[in-house]
Formats: structure tokens, sequence, C-alpha cells
């Protein structure tokens, strides 16, 4: 998914694969979600190109220009605060 991806936006600098904290039951912890930071384009750029994909899960921006992308068994899309994440968030869940 990452290499469509990269093809698509031009390079990313990866912020979060496994390691770190991040909310229970992440698709991180499982090696399924990375947070990039575009370089070659706007984050809403990144984030259209990345729900584009048909491989990609879940898609989620947050402000400094952080993207969420991970392969998920259902797609869900957030744009918010990372810590008011549910204050803030809207999701969509669609099973594939």
């Amino acid at each position: 998914m990452l290499k469509e991806l990269v093809a698509k936006i031009g390079p990313i600098q990866v912020t979060s694969t496994c390691g770190g904290r991040h909310a229970r039951h992440s698709q991180h912890y499982s090696g399924k979600a990375v947070d990039f930071r575009p370089l070659a384009t706007s984050t809403r750029a990144a984030v259209a190109a990345a729900k584009a994909l048909d491989s990609t899960g879940g898609v989620g921006s947050y402000p400094g220009g952080l993207v969420h992308v991970d392969v998920g068994d259902r797609e869900a899309s957030w744009y918010g605060h990372k810590r008011a994440r549910r204050q803030y968030a809207q999701l969509a869940l669609r099973r594939r």
C-alpha cells in the first residue's frame, strides 16, 4: 500500500509504525498502520490519494500535516486532534 501511495504523492517521512503510544486496539500494534508526513504534496492531497487506494482501510489526518493510513478490515476516516480524536472525529465505517 505504501509503495502505491508514494508512487502517487511522492516521498514521505514516516513518523510512526509499530512502536510508540497509540489508541487501544490500534492497527499500529499489529503492523498494519503507519503515520507519515507528505514531503512533496499537501496533507489534503495525500489523504485523498490514500482513500482512493483499494488496499487502504483507515485514513486520518492530524493538525501539523500528519497522515495515518492502515490496511484494517473496515474503512474509517477522520480529521482531528490526536488526543481528542473522539471529540472531533467523523467516522465512516464500511465492511470490505
